[in-house]
């Protein structure tokens, strides 16, 4: 016969109790917590099937539904989306109200729109942005946080946030600042661990280097990262390092086996890692988040789906083409930006080229095309400098190759050798303009965008230059390229030796 049930409460009530006398260690079941993570997400539909947020709606739903599932954000969705070159990221933040973010990091890209705009969104977020190392005045930004704690079935897990220290170079926070995140982190942890946190998630946008060192000594049991756009999935025995590679391509999804052992007054908490990477491709949208999708990439069509000229040479503006070396398409809006605002030559960061995809030759090039190309809402400003400064900025924007560092130059108005050999600073070789030796001292007109001009991408070179035409009375770059695609009707740019490569 079997025993009542109270009966059977009392007799595991004086089993754990006389376990206790003994000092025989308590050990709750494993709980499994999951972590659904996407990251540099600005695309707001899939793009030969795969990305895009109805997709990884989905995967949150899917996860959420097995129980104990947070979805965790780590980073760059505010820009450079096209649409934010007109609501500045407000679309962002209402789609993901609508899907429900657990924990958020600012990324570099929430501060392209400038520091009113991020200020605007962080306001307009039901979710919780955590800003740890981010000061706004006298303290964090308005609307986020230093961190959280959730109690997952008696495991408690702290999470917190940090954003890239380059962000001032990389974007344009204005007067916000960013502590260094390493030491931030390690300060966090610490802090998170004295409240009761058995298990402390870093939700981070920093290089993977940086990654890296806050593995090795800030004492976090996992890092959900983004920033360099890779798909990884990495464990060394004791933290977990993750990666979504961006737009929703991929979704990665970390799953702790957590248990929590006590003995003698002490807490023991052991955990296992399993990660699962989800190709998009395979998952069907979400209708709600589709709904909502469809409706903003309505208000977009009317205005953008309007052909302005033809390319009767093939353009390739994927990120690997502009940050590595001359790209047609970079000759193009260079070309553009000179001609528009009368200069001798012009040099733009390939990184500001944006949309990802190649141009078939004679293909029509549609307003679309190019906001997409450059989303940030960049205009063109016209400087005074000399030739030593613009060897300087050559310098700087040959000096990430290796790393497909977006400061790459697009140049028009001159030829520019490089010797990829030598070490960064020390690798231009020869620089003509319009057919003559680049003169040290001379002073030459150059086009720029307001980025650069202002040191962005480590451009200081121009930081300092006289402005014959500044931000105030500059347009916008994507302007300035439609209306000289739709002058010309059609345009041939091709790869033609400006930026030679040894």
């Amino acid at each position: 016969m079997l025993p009542s049930r109270p009966l059977a409460a009392l007799r595991a009530g004086f089993l754990g109790f006389s376990l206790l006398l003994s000092g025989t260690a308590l050990a709750q079941e494993a709980v499994t917590i999951r972590f659904v993570q996407t990251n540099d997400i600005d695309r707001m539909s899939p793009e030969k099937g795969r990305g895009g947020f109805a997709k990884l709606a989905t995967v949150i739903k899917e996860e959420r539904a097995k129980g104990n599932a947070f979805f965790v954000h780590s980073g760059d969705t505010l820009s450079p989306s096209l649409l934010s070159g007109f609501d500045k990221g407000a679309h962002i933040i209402d789609i993901l109200n609508h899907m429900g973010v657990d924990a958020m990091v600012p990324g570099n890209h929430e501060f392209d729109l400038g520091a009113e705009a991020f200020r605007a969104r962080m306001a307009e977020a039901k979710f919780d942005v955590l800003a740890t190392n981010i000061v706004d005045g006298d303290g964090m930004p308005a609307h986020t946080k230093a961190d959280k704690i959730v109690d997952v079935q008696g495991v408690k897990v702290g999470f917190f946030g940090l954003t890239t220290e380059d962000t001032p170079i990389l974007s344009s926070p204005g007067a916000i600042k960013f502590k260094p995140t390493v030491a931030a982190g390690r300060d966090k942890v610490k802090d998170l661990r004295a409240k009761g946190a058995d298990i402390v998630v870093a939700v981070v946008h920093t290089p993977l280097e940086v990654d890296m060192l806050l593995a090795r000594s800030a004492g976090a049991d996992v890092i959900l990262s983004g920033h360099d756009e890779h798909l990884l999935a990495f464990y060394d025995g004791k933290v977990a390092v993750t990666e979504a590679e961006s737009q929703g391509n991929y979704i990665n999804v970390v799953e702790l086996s957590v248990k929590k052992t006590e003995k003698d007054g002490k807490t023991t908490v052991s955990w296992t890692p399993n990660f699962r990477i989800i190709d998009s491709a395979t998952v069907k949208p979400d209708p709600e988040i589709e709904a909502v999708v469809k409706g903003y990439e309505d208000r977009l069509s009317k205005e953008l789906d309007v052909e302005v000229g033809v390319t009767e040479t093939p353009l390739d503006s994927r990120r690997a083409t502009v940050r590595g070396g001359e790209a047609a398409i970079g000759n193009l809006v260079a070309d553009a930006l000179r001609a528009s605002v009368g200069a001798d030559v012009a040099i733009t960061n390939g990184g500001g080229l944006r949309a990802d995809k190649e141009y078939q030759a004679g293909q029509k090039l549609t307003r679309r095309d190019i906001l997409a190309e450059m989303p940030f809402g960049n205009t063109t400003v016209l400087l005074e400098v000399t030739g030593d400064k613009i060897k300087a900025a050559l310098e700087n924007g040959v000096s990430q190759l290796r790393e497909l560092g977006g400061r790459f130059p697009q140049v028009s108005g001159m030829v520019v050798e490089v010797d990829t050999k030598q070490p960064p600073g020390s690798r231009i070789k020869s620089v003509t303009i319009n057919g003559q030796p680049l003169d040290p001292a001379k002073t030459y007109k150059l086009a720029t965008n307001d980025f650069m001009a202002r040191g962005g991408d480590g451009y200081r070179a121009f930081a300092d230059a006289k402005q014959l035409i500044d931000v105030a009375a500059s347009q916008l770059m994507a302007s300035q390229v439609i209306d000289y695609v739709a002058k010309a009707g059609k345009v041939a740019p091709k790869v033609e030796g400006r930026v030679v490569l040894r």
